[in-house]
């Protein structure tokens, strides 16, 4: 065995002595972590692979890592596309919600307009009960002190009851228009999408990506406070509801017994 680590002359591989085998793994051990270790080969290191086909193996890999970036860009930016949508049905769903308040608010405003007349011909009835009651306790009197003037008073009754009748009846004031909204604010929170949207020129995969990302923290960031103030609004005109519930039962009662005191005074069951 030579003393020597490597074979001096190359020409003479099979004359000299061969290299010990630990000292021969060793030296490509060192070889390859300090030259190999730190950067890809840009050639072929394989001795069984031809540089053609490396060539082609390395394109091949290169092709599929552009084909990762294009399907997750894609699915980045399809998911952006339905958060942006459903922003767009949540901004629709207020809108509706804000026409519906106005409504519900009318109906609140004229139900209390039928309240405020069904009062006033609550008054007119109870005049007329007093009227009415006079006029029977005057022909019972009548009654008893002229009987040949039994007859008269039912004839006289029918023009006394006309001209009660025919009294002319007070004019509520118009109907008030309500042009503050509660919830307008809700249409005023419409983000700038198509600013959002919008990427200057073309740009890196990793510079794309991070802007995707960014759009959908963003748009979710806004879906979950529309979320809140949808369901605050739907809160408050759920008791809206509850109140106009209790006003229609109210004004209901109130129709029902002055039909009743209106029959007991016509004289109708």
């Amino acid at each position: 065995m030579s003393g020597f680590k490597y074979v001096t002359n190359p020409n003479s591989l099979f004359v000299e002595d061969d290299v010990d085998d630990e000292t021969f793994l060793r030296n490509s051990r060192t070889n390859y972590s300090t030259e190999g270790a730190t950067s890809a080969p840009k050639y072929n290191t394989n001795p069984f692979l031809q540089d053609d086909d490396y060539e082609q193996q390395r394109q091949m890999y290169e092709e599929r890592r552009r084909e990762i970036e294009d399907r997750t860009l894609l699915s980045s930016e399809r998911s952006l596309g339905l958060l942006y949508e459903t922003e767009q049905v949540g901004m629709a769903t207020a809108e509706e919600l804000s026409r519906q308040r106005e409504q519900l608010e009318n109906t609140s405003k004229q139900l209390d307009d039928i309240n405020s007349t069904l009062r006033f011909s609550q008054r007119h009835l109870t005049g007329l009960k007093s009227v009415f009651g006079g006029l029977k306790n005057y022909l019972t009197r009548q009654k008893e002190f002229t009987p040949r003037m039994s007859a008269s008073p039912s004839g006289s009754n029918i023009p006394e009851t006309a001209s009660y009748q025919e009294q002319p009846k007070s004019q509520m004031s118009p109907e008030e228009r309500y042009e503050n909204h509660p919830v307008s604010r809700l249409r005023s929170d419409a983000p700038s999408y198509a600013q959002q949207q919008t990427i200057p020129g073309p740009a890196a995969f990793n510079a794309r990506l991070e802007q995707n990302l960014d759009s959908m923290v963003g748009s979710l960031s806004r879906l979950k406070g529309l979320a809140i103030d949808l369901n605050q609004e739907i809160d408050s005109q759920n008791d809206l509801i509850d109140n106009i519930t209790n006003k229609v039962e109210d004004t209901d009662m109130k129709i029902g017994k002055q039909n009743r005191d209106m029959y007991k005074l016509l004289g109708k069951k």
